[in-house]
């Protein structure tokens, strides 16, 4: 089993390095798309000085790992060290793909649309497998441990910096660009690792909560828990109500709710996954408007 679990794992990073690379060299660097990372400081160097993205890339990353290693150790770098050199191969092999292809949609909407869903899904693939590509994900850990910087806030630094020479040398339109990718590339990630949303959890202080209770169970057909909690403010003894409903109905029964407690203080949050309980897809759901 660890061995299948592994081979997947490769699988996944060598597949979604693939879809970053062919997105880097057809889409990116082609129109000078900085978005970050090492790959941008290889579009910079090819552009200023002819030099290809691949060696950029393959000395950015020796280095980069090198200082790793001596900081973070062998054990925190060996998959940034297979995630570095996959990527890097890929980029290398994927480097004259305009020769092969070519995607022109006329539309920088377009672009950024398709760069960020590529990106997104790509970087998702490495992520999930265990690994990264190296280069700022290696910087970031290195200021995460000598610095006690989070790892997203340096992450965030080390990118800005990028985007700030790529500003100077390719204006501000290309950094407008860039950052609507990165939103984009961001949300398919968040989705892709944490999930849609297909639930949501709502806490219920109200005064009618043998009625909302009862609503819950007998017309919305849901379960429900109670919390006995003291107030903060006026230091009274209250009781919380807490019940998970399906994504598409909790405004019915938010709705319901304030029906029956105008007054009623709800708080509603996602669920990203639900697990055990009463398997709710199994009830009827009934329309709370009948």
């Amino acid at each position: 089993m660890k061995i299948k679990t592994e081979i997947k794992n490769i699988v996944s990073l060598i597949l979604g390095s693939l879809l970053i690379a062919v997105t880097i060299n057809l889409i990116c660097a082609p129109k000078n798309y900085i978005t970050g990372g090492l790959s941008s400081i290889g579009i910079i160097f090819n552009y200023l000085f002819n030099v290809k993205i691949s060696y950029v890339l393959l000395i950015g990353n020796l280095l980069v790992v090198l200082i790793g290693i001596l900081v973070l150790g062998l054990k925190d770098t060996y998959k940034s060290i297979i995630g570095a050199a996959v990527y890097t191969l890929c980029i290398y092999l994927t480097e004259n793909i305009t020769n092969y292809v070519s995607i022109d949609f006329s539309s920088v909407f377009l672009d950024i649309v398709a760069s960020g869903v590529l990106l997104g899904i790509g970087c998702t693939l490495v992520y999930l497998a265990g690994y990264t590509t190296g280069g700022a994900d290696v910087i970031g850990l290195i200021f995460n441990k000598k610095y006690g910087i989070a790892f997203g806030k340096s992450l965030f630094i080390v990118n800005m910096i990028i985007l700030a020479i790529g500003t100077f040398i390719f204006g501000i339109e290309m950094l407008v660009v860039a950052l609507l990718i990165r939103f984009i590339e961001s949300k398919i990630i968040d989705n892709f690792l944490i999930g849609i949303s297909d639930s949501k959890v709502l806490f219920i202080n109200t005064k009618e909560v043998d009625k909302v209770k009862q609503h819950i169970i007998n017309d919305a057909q849901s379960g429900v828990s109670e919390f006995k909690v003291v107030s903060g403010y006026k230091n009274e003894n209250k009781e919380v109500l807490m019940c998970v409903v399906p994504t598409e109905k909790y405004l019915l029964l938010k709705k319901e709710i304030i029906k029956l407690d105008k007054d009623a203080f709800i708080t509603i949050l996602d669920a990203y996954e639900v697990y055990g309980g009463t398997n709710r897809y199994k009830l009827p759901f009934h329309d709370l408007r009948d």
